[in-house]
C-alpha cells in the first residue's frame, strides 16, 4: 500500500475503529504472515464474504479480494461514507 493513511481496501483514509487484517487467516496457518490496517467495517465485509479457507486458498491479497463483485459493489457503496462510519448490520460468514 503507497499511502499508509489510507484502507487498502476502499482507500478512504483511516479513522477508527481500525483492525490489522491477517492476509491469511490465524486459524488456517497466518499467525506470522503480514497483516494490513483496514477500517472494521471494511474487514467485516471481506469476513462476510469469504470462509477462512477461500481466505487462505485465493483471496489473500487485497487485489483478489478487490476482484469479488460482492466486494467492488461494497467499496462503491462504502466509498462515500466518512472514514468513521461503522455499520454493524454486516455479519460474519
Amino acid at each position: 500500500m503507497s499511502d499508509t493513511n489510507k484502507c487498502p481496501l476502499c482507500n478512504r483514509e483511516l479513522a477508527e475503529p481500525i483492525v490489522r487484517h491477517h492476509l491469511i487467516p490465524p486459524s488456517k496457518g497466518g499467525r506470522d504472515t503480514p497483516t494490513v490496517p483496514m477500517h472494521k467495517i471494511c474487514q467485516a465485509k471481506v469476513h462476510a464474504v469469504f470462509t477462512e479457507t477461500e481466505l487462505k486458498n485465493y483471496y489473500n491479497t487485497v487485489d483478489r479480494i478487490k476482484e469479488h463483485e460482492d466486494i467492488a459493489k461494497f467499496i462503491k457503496w462504502v466509498s462515500k461514507k466518512e472514514g468513521e462510519f461503522f455499520d454493524t448490520s454486516i455479519k460474519k460468514k
